[in-house]
């Protein structure tokens, strides 16, 4: 007898303290709603209908979604959680305009840095050249758009850089035995240009290097006149004959 009731005493203690908690806990809980793609207002909505409050933390930067919208969410969608659970959500900050440097005075390479360090760009392509009596030789002339402008992140910022002083004359360098780009930057810096390549098989030469120019070095020329230049590259390897 007294075995007995011990037993339904169990029995009762199990399914009140173990069994009851457990099915009323699983009774009470619900899939937290997704709310990603949407805007504060509207996240609240829903997570209200769903038997939820949010709480809205510091935003962060969204690429390609309009600011405000929601892009992460924790805990995630279709998890389950109680009634009255906090979701918290972290909107998209919109992206700032990035304002542009005065980069006038500084070198090229610095001006460069410091348009990168704005979140913008300046490469090769965006760089141009003239001759200038006031600025000195290699520092930025002039910069479009001007310093203080405001950009998209990543938008390019062209530099006029300074030749010094233009020459009463021109002559033409020597460029035999450079490389092409280094011939470039010569003739640039000289005030001309690179005109017509021929490339030409040799290998008394290293690939890629001026075997020949015309008109040659020393010849007087005009300011921005072209200079031709043959390039060499090397020879075709010719497979040797299997022996028969």
């Amino acid at each position: 007898m007294i075995g007995v009731l011990l037993a339904l005493v169990f029995i009762f203690f199990l399914f009140d303290r173990i069994i009851m908690p457990l099915y009323t806990r699983q009774g009470s809980e619900h899939p937290i709603p997704s709310l990603m793609g949407l805007t504060v207002a509207e996240a609240k909505a829903r997570a209200d209908s769903a038997g939820f409050r949010i709480v809205e933390e510091t935003p962060k930067l969204g690429s390609h979604v309009p600011e405000g919208t929601i892009i992460e969410q924790h805990p995630f969608a279709e998890s389950l959680a109680k009634s009255g659970r906090t979701i918290r959500v972290i909107p998209a900050m919109g992206a700032k305009p990035n304002v542009t440097p005065d980069v006038v005075g500084l070198d090229l390479r610095d001006a460069q840095l410091q348009c990168r360090n704005a979140g913008l760009s300046s490469g090769d392509s965006d760089v141009r050249y003239r001759f200038s009596e006031r600025a000195p030789k290699g520092t930025v002339v002039a910069q479009e758009p001007r310093a203080g402008e405001t950009l998209k992140p990543g938008s390019a910022v062209k530099l006029t850089i300074s030749m010094g002083p233009q020459p009463a004359h021109f002559y033409v360098p020597y460029l035999m035995e450079k490389p092409l780009n280094d011939a470039r930057t010569i003739l640039r810096e000289a005030g001309l240009k690179l005109g017509k390549i021929v490339r030409k098989e040799t290998d008394l030469y290293p690939s890629n290097t001026v075997i020949a120019q015309s008109p040659k070095s020393g010849d007087e020329v005009e300011s921005g006149a072209a200079i031709d230049v043959v390039v060499a590259v090397p020879m075709p390897k010719t497979e040797e004959k299997e022996a028969d």
